[in-house]
């Protein structure tokens, strides 16, 4: 339940969009943020997270009626609740955030608003470099997920190939999925590459030869780090991967993306990539908690 008090800032949010009026917007996304801020400070970690929210809902709704500065605000809101939330050691809050910024991301990625959709990614991969070197593998699957579905709802605005926003979030998502395998964080190191086949899919769809080649260029590096740390699942998701890229970009005569897929996936040591029941297993749980952890943040 929100105070009288919360409750009458959200409705000034949601109500101000509609109108057009930024200034009420930013009035609610202050003072929910304050609010929020308040929360974390005193532990009170379901409340913060209503207000995360509440903020998410409104950057989604500013970003569906083409507010721009609106839209920013609410990430930039969400970027002092971060910080509080890493303070405070509340996780739960943190990955509530970072899953926000890519929900807002992704609105504004699938209204052309290239300039929200890059912040949000940017955040993102600061977020997740930050999360890697700290060891803390769910907020950095967290930021994984958002990166991946901002990434692949820009590939499918057929931006030209390759589009600035596709490429942060390609060099983002390649950078933590580096610094994860690097850190022995495995189901995180398997996040990354999950996304990044999604985004390659997208980009199949579309026809992105540039857009692939580049994808398949990242999944080789972390593949590689994983190798070297004897991280077997993401080694043989890296493999599959690429084998998958390979295969479904050469049934669409995109020959310059499948011999990308291929110099890659020949890069790996065969003896390397256990290609047994339990890993597959455990590859498929890690692809539905994501799915799940994304599904509960929309």
């Amino acid at each position: 339940m929100f105070s009288r008090d919360e409750d009458r800032m959200v409705n000034l949010g949601f109500n101000s969009i509609n109108e057009g009026f930024e200034e009420g917007v930013s009035e609610a996304l202050n003072f929910l943020t304050e609010i929020g801020t308040g929360y974390l400070n005193e532990k009170k970690e379901p409340e913060a997270e209503k207000m995360v929210i509440s903020i998410k809902e409104i950057g989604k709704a500013a970003a569906l009626r083409g507010m721009e500065n609106a839209a920013i605000n609410a990430i930039r809101a969400l970027e002092r609740l971060l910080q509080c939330s890493i303070e405070q050691n509340m996780h739960g809050a943190t990955v509530r955030v970072l899953l926000s910024f890519g929900a807002i991301g992704k609105t504004a990625a699938e209204q052309q608003m290239e300039m929200v959709a890059r912040l949000a990614a940017s955040v993102l991969g600061k977020s997740g470099n930050t999360a890697a070197l700290l060891n803390r593998e769910k907020e950095t699957i967290a930021v994984a997920i958002g990166l991946g579905e901002i990434g692949k709802a820009v590939t499918r605005m057929r931006f030209p190939d390759i589009s600035e926003n596709t490429a942060i979030c390609v060099s983002c998502l390649g950078d933590v999925g580096k610094l994860t395998a690097q850190k022995s964080l495995e189901e995180a190191a398997v996040g990354v590459e999950l996304m990044l086949q999604e985004m390659a899919a997208a980009a199949l769809q579309e026809n992105l030869q540039n857009t692939v080649r580049s994808i398949a260029s990242s999944i080789e590096e972390i593949g590689k780090n994983a190798e070297e740390e004897n991280m077997e699942n993401a080694v043989l998701q890296a493999a599959s991967a690429l084998q998958t890229i390979m295969s479904n970009a050469g049934s669409r005569y995109l020959n310059d993306a499948s011999i990308a897929a291929r110099l890659a996936l020949e890069s790996f040591n065969e003896l390397d990539i256990i290609n047994d029941e339990a890993n597959i297993k455990k590859i498929e749980a890690i692809r539905e908690m994501m799915r799940g952890l994304w599904v509960d943040s929309k």
